[in-house]
């Protein structure tokens, strides 16, 4: 134990708000979050300073709008000349991790601030530089059979594929990083740390642990509201409703609407019991952040999520920002509290 906070910051990609019980869903309850919740501040209108994955990541480390640090799509990743969080707790002394989802640096210097790097992305593809600093706690092979289970997903339709899995729920890239940062957490006890935990679900294409989709039958399912002259009604803008009729909305046939659903917040479900699984719901000596990054879509629908941020010491937390001088901040630079 040491007398600074440790620093969590956990990141899930594709998480609609309104996917969590603790925003008003009523079928997928989310337990974890809750608890994290009710000992924190909860954001009510976190909204993402850009709808795609890289441009709102550089944001959230920087503080910068896009337009500030440039960055406006998924093939630009970190700016050379911008200053971050992690340079900023490197410089303060913290043991530093990434255990998960990059999608956001690339440069040697920045990849060198991290002394675990524990990457990959979504069907458990390596991402970045190769594992140092902690090796895996399970066998490679169990994560190449879920890569091939997500290489062999049979598309319903062009724009979506899902699918259930009898794997291993520890060879699934919740419940690896789930059991990753459990170890990170016990071998950094002694000395403060910043750890970033970055789920790369419930990001498409969805493969769902068979036990968590079968979660979500469709009698628990709450489909959203919808009319089938949705987009006929002229006052719809014209590129949206000839968008509608491309991508064939009408034809999605009902099994197909609750399946992919069933695998979507069964991911979900399952980050939760990960973070209940890690004891981080329950930990007392960590400042911690959760925020869901994008929707589906990459529309204005996208751009409104939810984050919350438990400081369980302000004086120590204090005494960080001032010896980073006070150059970021540990609020979401896009959130409000009402």
């Amino acid at each position: 134990m040491t007398d600074r906070p440790n620093i969590l910051v956990i990141m899930t990609d594709q998480q609609r708000a309104t996917a969590s019980h603790l925003y008003g869903n009523t079928f997928c309850q989310t337990p974890s979050m809750e608890r994290l919740a009710a000992d924190g501040v909860l954001f009510e209108n976190a909204i993402t300073p850009h709808p795609l994955c890289v441009p709102a990541r550089i944001s959230f480390w920087t503080s910068q709008f896009p337009h500030s640090h440039g960055g406006r799509r998924n093939q630009t990743l970190m700016p050379a000349n911008a200053t971050h969080a992690w340079q900023l707790w490197k410089e303060a002394g913290y043991a530093t991790g990434l255990i998960g989802k990059n999608h956001c640096f690339q440069r040697e210097e920045d990849l060198a601030l991290f002394d675990v790097w524990n990457a990959f992305t979504h069907g458990g593809r390596n991402e970045g530089p190769q594992t140092r600093g902690m090796d895996w706690f399970r066998p490679e092979e169990g994560r190449r059979k879920v890569a091939a289970e997500h290489r062999q997903l049979a598309h319903q339709n062009p724009r979506f594929s899902y699918g259930t899995s009898e794997l291993p729920l520890e060879d699934h890239s919740t419940g690896l990083i789930a059991g990753q940062t459990t170890r990170f957490i016990e071998k950094h006890q002694d000395q403060p740390f910043a750890l970033w935990v970055s789920f790369p679900d419930p990001h498409e294409p969805w493969l769902c642990p068979a036990e968590y989709a079968s979660l979500f039958p469709p009698t628990a399912i709450d489909l959203p509201p919808w009319r089938d002259d949705e987009f006929d009604d002229e006052r719809v803008p014209e590129r949206n409703r000839a968008l509608y009729q491309m991508l064939g909305v009408r034809r999605d046939p009902p099994e197909d609407l609750y399946g992919v659903m069933a695998s979507y917040f069964g991911m979900v479900r399952f980050i939760d019991d990960a973070l209940g699984r890690t004891g981080v719901a329950g930990a007392d000596d960590c400042g911690l952040l959760f925020g869901p990054r994008r929707l589906h879509g990459r529309t204005r629908y996208a751009v409104q999520g939810r984050s919350l941020l438990r400081q369980p010491d302000a004086s120590a937390a204090d005494r960080l920002l001032a010896r980073t001088g006070r150059h970021w901040s540990a609020r979401p630079e896009h959130g409000q509290s009402n």
